[in-house]
C-alpha cells in the first residue's frame, strides 16, 4: 500500500497524478431525475395508458372510469468519502495534493451513482401505494446469453422487445456495454462498414450512436466474464432521486494537528420505473 513517502518532493518531483479511474458519472444524465427529496424515501408516480370507448348511440350516457395510478418507492442512501492529508505530507510535497484528492473524490461519488443506476435497472423495484410489492425484471425483458458475446442480432432482439412494448420512439434509448462487448461489436461486419454505419465507429475506436441508441461504455456492469449483462433502456425507464447532491468540504482537524480533511457526501437512491422500458442482454465475454 502506497504511503505519503511515495510523493515526497525529494524523491518524486512536483506533480501528483491520479491513478487510472472512471471520472464522473456516465449514467446520471440518462435517467429521470427527482431532486430536492426530503426524508428517507420518496415515490415516483405513474399514470397508466387510457383506452378509448366506443360511442354507439346518440345522447348516450358517459361512463367515466377512474384513472389508474401506479408508483415506485425509492429509498435514499447516504454515502461519503473522507480523506486526510497530514501537515507533514503537505510540507514535504511540492505539489499540493488537495486538488488531485478533490478530483478523485468527486469521481468516486460519480461511480457510486452509476452503480446505483445499474443495480436499479436489473434489480427488484418496489411498487404499490407504500412500495410494499416487490417487482423483478421479467424473463420477457431478457435476452439469453446463448454462449455468445454481444452481437448485432442480440441488440436487434432487445430493440424488438422495446418495440413490442410500444415504447415511445421519442424516449431516448441507451445501451450500456463493457469493453469486451464493445470489441465484439466492433468486429461485426455491419458496424465496421461505413455503408452501414455513418459514424465510422472504427475510426474513433468506439460506437457513439447506432440503431437509434446512445452507446455508453462502463466497466461496472454486473456479472462475470462468462455472463455479463448489457443493459438497454429508455430515459423514462429508471429514476434517480436526490436528497442531497454531491457536496464537498476541505477542513482542518484540530485534534489531528490541524491536518486537512477532504470530505464528500451525497444522499440519493434509484429505481427501475417500468419493466417494459428495460431489457437485459446476457453476454459471454469469453466467446
Amino acid at each position: 500500500m502506497a504511503t505519503p513517502d511515495t510523493i515526497y518532493a525529494k524523491q518524486y518531483g512536483s506533480l501528483i497524478y491520479m491513478l487510472s479511474q472512471q471520472e464522473n458519472s456516465r449514467l446520471r444524465d440518462t435517467v429521470m431525475l427527482k431532486s430536492g427529496v426530503v426524508g428517507e424515501e420518496t415515490y415516483m408516480d405513474q399514470l397508466s395508458a387510457f383506452a378509448a370507448l366506443p360511442r354507439t348511440t346518440r345522447l348516450a350516457q358517459t361512463n367515466p372510469t377512474l384513472a389508474d395510478y401506479q408508483r415506485r418507492r425509492i429509498a435514499l442512501e447516504d454515502f461519503y468519502i473522507a480523506k486526510g492529508i497530514d501537515k507533514m505530507d503537505d510540507i514535504r510535497t511540492l505539489g499540493d495534493p488537495t486538488s488531485a484528492i478533490v478530483k478523485s473524490g468527486a469521481a468516486g461519488m460519480g461511480r457510486q451513482i452509476d452503480d446505483l443506476i445499474i443495480a436499479a435497472l436489473s434489480g427488484t423495484a418496489f411498487t404499490g401505494k407504500v412500495g410494499g410489492t416487490s417487482t423483478v425484471l421479467p424473463s420477457a425483458q431478457k435476452v439469453a446469453v446463448g454462449t455468445t458475446n454481444l452481437t448485432l442480432a442480440k441488440w436487434l432482439s432487445a430493440l424488438e422487445i422495446l418495440n413490442l412494448n410500444d415504447v415511445d420512439p421519442s424516449d431516448q434509448k441507451y445501451l450500456v456495454i463493457s469493453s469486451g462487448m464493445l470489441t465484439s461489436l466492433l468486429n461485426t461486419t455491419e458496424i465496421k462498414s461505413a455503408d452501414f454505419n455513418s459514424v465510422k465507429a472504427l475510426v474513433q475506436g468506439q460506437i457513439d450512436t447506432f440503431l437509434g441508441c446512445k452507446v455508453i461504455r462502463s466497466e461496472r456492469l454486473a456479472g462475470g466474464a462468462s455472463s455479463r449483462k448489457a443493459l438497454l433502456y429508455t430515459k423514462s425507464g429508471v429514476g434517480l432521486a436526490i436528497g442531497k447532491d454531491i457536496t464537498s468540504r476541505v477542513t482542518e482537524e484540530s485534534t489531528l494537528h490541524f491536518a486537512k480533511q477532504v470530505y464528500f457526501s451525497m444522499c440519493l437512491g434509484a429505481s427501475r420505473l417500468e419493466e417494459v422500458k428495460v431489457v437485459e442482454i446476457a453476454c459471454d465475454e469469453t466467446a
